[in-house]
């Protein structure tokens, strides 16, 4: 049993002669009766009733029939699936970001995706910078995004955005007014680290080594969230990317201060995928949509990149 042979059974049966079915098909009528005949010595059962003109379904046919309908139909929407996959609008991508951009970047970009594209499954994992790194290498997720150029031969990397790394204070600090304040000054004070990523930590606790002082850690804390309730409730200062606090900022809770005693430091967000890959059109489409929506995603502020 073969699919024309189900497709020459279905033309017969709705219109109702093998000679109209033999010209929709460009057969000839003896070959359009021969596959009849194939398909009942193969069954074993009579499918249709000869003997009466017109001919009619016998019970079996009619069982069959039901069934070749929808085998019928889902080749069909089979072959739409892929022609789907053909245009990107149909397929799955998995990535992998680091938190900070999955929790406050990624939610408006996947929401418009996802309207865009109601079809594209995407697949969200938020991990560290150098374990996306290493899934991307061995093709556990098709697209990675991360805070820092990884410098990998075998990887293609495309700049997102550039992200600002800030001192933030409540609004009661003697430094919000001003703005601006000596990181060396602020190391004498509480210090409130999120610690959720090494690479992250070790990242921040640079910036205090490029003026030779050790924070004075109070808190270190997994949750960046919980980091900024802390602040602003006057318990110490921290430091985060800006995209993390940007409603903060926006609404007064969080004062961001400007660092007099080093340049200013920014990471640049990259996506990352293996040059090697072979990229779906379902993933060549979430690329081109991220770049074009993420690249208004700016932040002011040149300096050392940094991975999460």
């Amino acid at each position: 049993m073969d699919i024309h042979q189900l497709v020459t059974f279905k033309h017969v049966i709705e219109s109702g002669s093998f000679t109209k079915a033999a010209a929709a098909l460009f057969l000839t009528q003896p070959a359009v009766s021969h596959q009849i005949r194939s398909l009942e010595e193969e069954l074993g059962q009579r499918l249709l009733d000869r003997d009466r003109r017109p001919f009619r379904l016998t019970y079996a046919g009619e069982v069959f029939y039901e069934y070749v309908k929808r085998v019928l139909n889902l080749v069909e929407e089979s072959k739409a699936a892929l022609n789907d996959m053909k245009t990107g609008e149909r397929g799955r991508v998995t990535v992998g970001a680091i938190g900070t951009t999955a929790v406050y970047v990624l939610p408006d970009f996947l929401y418009e995706f996802r309207m865009a594209r109601p079809n594209v499954q995407v697949v969200l994992l938020t991990v560290g910078g150098e374990e996306i790194k290493d899934m991307v290498m061995t093709n556990e997720v098709d697209l990675g995004i991360v805070g820092s150029h990884i410098a990998t031969p075998e990887l293609e990397t495309i700049p997102l955005f550039e992200d600002q790394i800030l001192p933030l204070v409540h609004p009661e600090h003697p430094c919000a007014v001003s703005g601006r304040v000596a990181l060396a000054d602020l190391a004498q004070e509480p210090f409130i680290q999120f610690g959720g990523w090494k690479s992250w930590k070790n990242y921040v606790l640079s910036m205090f080594e490029e003026i030779g002082a050790t924070p004075q850690e109070l808190f270190q804390v997994d949750s960046i969230e919980a980091v900024k309730r802390l602040v602003e409730r006057g318990l110490g200062f921290t430091i985060v990317p800006a995209v993390a606090a940007k409603e903060e900022i926006t609404a007064g809770t969080l004062v961001p201060v400007y660092l007099t005693d080093i340049p200013p430091h920014s990471r640049k967000i990259l996506l990352i995928y293996r040059k090697d890959k072979y990229l779906t059109a379902a993933i060549r489409v979430f690329i081109e949509a991220m770049v074009s929506k993420l690249g208004s995603v700016q932040s002011a502020g040149v300096g050392k990149d940094s991975d999460e």
